[in-house]
C-alpha cells in the first residue's frame, strides 16, 4: 500500500511539472531586427509577415523563420499586433488562424499627418497544433526602422 502511495505521489509530481512547463508560452517580436530602414510591400498578393527580431519566446512556439506561431497546448491565447507606416501608402495586416481570417488592422492615409500606427488584439481558443500568423494585405505596405514599431506578441492565458 505504501509503495503504491509513493508511486502515485511521484506520478503527481511529474504531471505537475509537465503542466507547469507546458503552460509557459509567450512570445514577442518586432518585424525587423537590423539597423536601418526597410519597407515591406506593397505586393500583388497577400504576404506572410515574418517578425524576425525576437524579444522573448518562452515555449519556442513562435518560429522567426516562417512567422508562424504554433500552439503547443490546447488553451485560450491572447495575441496583439501593432503596425506602423509613415507614408502615403495604405497599411493593413490581418491575423489568420490555420489560414483563415480572424481580425485585421488597417489605416488609409488622409494627408493630415506623416506617421500612422494601427493595432488589433484577440483572444482565441486554440487546439494543440493550431497555427497563427500575420499577413500583409495585398497592395498595402508596412515600414520598419530602428524604433521597432511593428510588433507581434502572444501568450497562453490558460490551458484547457
Amino acid at each position: 500500500m505504501e509503495e503504491e502511495l509513493n508511486a502515485l505521489k511521484k506520478e503527481v509530481r511529474i504531471l505537475r511539472s509537465k503542466n507547469e512547463e507546458s503552460s509557459k508560452v509567450a512570445f514577442s517580436a518586432s518585424l525587423y531586427g537590423s539597423a536601418g530602414f526597410k519597407d515591406f510591400g506593397p505586393h500583388e498578393e497577400a504576404t506572410t509577415l515574418v517578425y524576425e527580431n525576437v524579444f522573448t519566446n518562452n515555449g519556442n512556439a513562435y518560429d522567426s523563420t516562417t512567422g508562424i506561431f504554433t500552439a503547443p497546448v490546447k488553451g485560450v491565447y491572447f495575441f496583439n499586433y501593432v503596425v506602423f507606416n509613415p507614408s502615403d501608402y495604405a497599411t493593413g495586416v490581418r491575423l489568420l488562424k490555420n489560414g483563415n481570417f480572424v481580425v485585421s488592422a488597417s489605416d488609409n492615409p488622409n494627408g493630415q499627418d506623416r506617421e500612422d500606427t494601427t493595432s488589433n488584439s484577440v483572444s482565441l481558443a486554440l487546439e494543440r497544433g493550431d497555427q497563427i500568423h500575420l499577413q500583409l494585405i495585398e497592395h498595402r505596405r508596412v515600414y520598419e526602422d530602428t524604433w521597432r514599431r511593428n510588433t507581434f506578441s502572444g501568450h497562453l492565458l490558460f490551458a484547457l
